[in-house]
């Protein structure tokens, strides 16, 4: 009696853990990008490439803001008084291209890109030097964390926009291993027609 407890037991929890899988999993909005979400979007982008000389490659979808990952910076994003409460159910959606226009962007699907991105880990040579004591040279260092800045993936996150249309807040991240990579939280100013970075929070860098 007590082993069919126990499986019963078991078995709910395990149904439970199913069940807060599927629900923290995003939904995909089908509408298109407003324009405004479109140029919010390039203005981070234009502003993260500056300098830049190869091509970036970036999620062909966005991270819900209810997202717990590092990646937000919540104080800064309180700053921008939202027009509409943040979903109750995590909201993503798909990039345009029209946001390539003019910039050297790659779209990449991120189950995909983040499998390249574990292959090309910096950490997989330390871990060979550490656990397997491997020669390692300051070359093979070199070329490995070039392959890794190669394969990185930039994603976006959901835009908060304020009442006004005037402000925004948006989360961006760029991965290119365990411990490589950077982001930040910004906040966009709409001057016209066009957004302009006007405040950049608390960034992190690995």
């Amino acid at each position: 009696m007590r082993r069919l407890w126990m499986l019963v037991v078991c078995l709910t929890l395990s149904s439970y853990a199913a069940t807060q899988d599927q629900t923290s999993e995003p939904k995909i909005r089908d509408e298109p990008l407003t324009a405004d979400q479109i140029a919010v979007y390039r203005a981070v982008l234009k502003d993260y490439t500056k300098g830049s000389k190869g091509p970036l490659n970036v999620a062909n979808r966005t991270e819900p803001l209810s997202d717990s990952r590092p990646m937000f910076d919540e104080a800064c994003f309180n700053e921008v008084e939202a027009s509409v409460p943040k979903p109750s159910v995590p909201i993503s959606h798909s990039l345009e291209t029209s946001l390539m226009r003019d910039m050297q962007i790659v779209f990449v699907d991120p189950d995909r890109q983040q499998k390249l991105i574990d292959k090309n880990d910096p950490q997989n040579l330390v871990k060979k030097a550490i656990d397997d004591h491997e020669r390692v040279t300051d070359a093979q260092v070199s070329e490995s964390v070039k392959e890794a800045f190669e394969v990185g993936m930039f994603t976006l996150s959901e835009i908060l926009f304020d009442k006004q249309h005037r402000r925004a807040a948006v989360a961006y991240s760029f991965v290119c291993g365990r411990l490589c990579g950077n982001g930040n939280t910004l906040i966009l100013t709409k001057s016209g027609k066009s957004w302009k970075v006007t405040k950049r929070c608390s960034g992190w860098v690995s």
